[in-house]
């Protein structure tokens, strides 16, 4: 009994630096903004919620649409590309789809400025090949955005799902070439399904990656509707707001929380399933 309450003592002994690290950097400054945006004027009321609601509801809905809509364009290349890659080596295109994660934001958000303004570098090949004058640049627009956002995730969620398909098990596969399944369908029936842990996995953290992300839409996005971070630097910087900027924190917050607890309560049935 001693033996195991001192191995006990040991392993938190052990964990308590990063414990330490994890309450003083996440957990602390996730309980303060929380009290902050419920404080008006040093008392406690809903005027934070009430002004989030009257101004920024339309970028909190733009926010969600755009984070859905790059997490599945993200989850389709990223599946497309790690079949590929499952079943024919290519090595310059493995080495390519990774390039993107050694780039830094800011960076991107630069060169995606230049890429895609009216008369930047997509808009110049277009004029060439297709005889126009003039053509409208995305590089203040949600076509930019989602360009730009898919971009940058693709990569993150692609390596992960790659992974997952390269390490299950190879009878599965040739099991269904044995019985005829063409190679698509081995990909939907037979190669996603067992995955599908993984695939979540990418599809949460593209999620919260991209509805967190400050320095692309400050960049690429449109000036109105704006992403929920973009409006958070606004109230800070303009207004000296914490109460409204933590409001909209927390709603982000409660945002990826529905996919969080989405996501434990499939691993859950997951589970339950195997053991069953």
């Amino acid at each position: 009994m001693r033996a195991q309450q001192r191995n006990l003592l040991v392993g938190f002994l052990l964990i308590f630096p990063a414990l330490m690290v994890l309450v003083l950097l996440y957990v602390y400054p996730l309980i303060r903004s929380i009290w902050t945006s419920f404080l008006k004027d040093g008392k406690l009321s809903w005027a934070n919620y009430q002004k989030v609601f009257e101004i920024y509801l339309r970028d909190v809905l733009y926010s969600v649409g755009m984070t859905a809509a790059t997490m599945v364009v993200v989850l389709g290349l990223s599946v497309l590309l790690a079949s590929y890659l499952r079943f024919k080596e290519w090595r310059f295109l493995d080495v390519m789809y990774r390039l993107p994660l050694f780039i830094p934001f800011l960076i991107v958000g630069h060169a995606m400025r230049i890429f895609l303004a009216p008369h930047g570098t997509l808009n110049t090949l277009l004029k060439t090949i297709i005889r126009v004058e003039e053509l409208p640049g995305f590089s203040r627009s949600w076509i930019g955005l989602l360009w730009t956002f898919v971009w940058v995730m693709t990569p993150y969620a692609a390596l992960i799902i790659l992974g997952a398909f390269r390490a299950l098990d190879s009878s599965y596969i040739e099991a269904a070439r044995n019985l005829g399944a063409s190679k698509a369908k081995i990909v939907f029936t037979v190669i996603i399904p067992m995955c599908r842990p993984s695939i979540m996995v990418a599809a949460i953290l593209t999620f919260v990656r991209t509805i967190s992300s400050l320095t692309i839409p400050v960049m690429i996005g449109p000036n109105t509707p704006n992403m929920i971070t973009v409006d958070m630097m606004f109230r800070i910087n303009f207004f000296n707001d914490w109460g409204v900027a933590n409001a909209l924190g927390v709603i982000s917050y409660l945002v990826v929380l529905v996919f969080a607890v989405y996501y434990l309560r499939f691993m859950a049935a997951e589970r339950g399933g195997i053991k069953g």
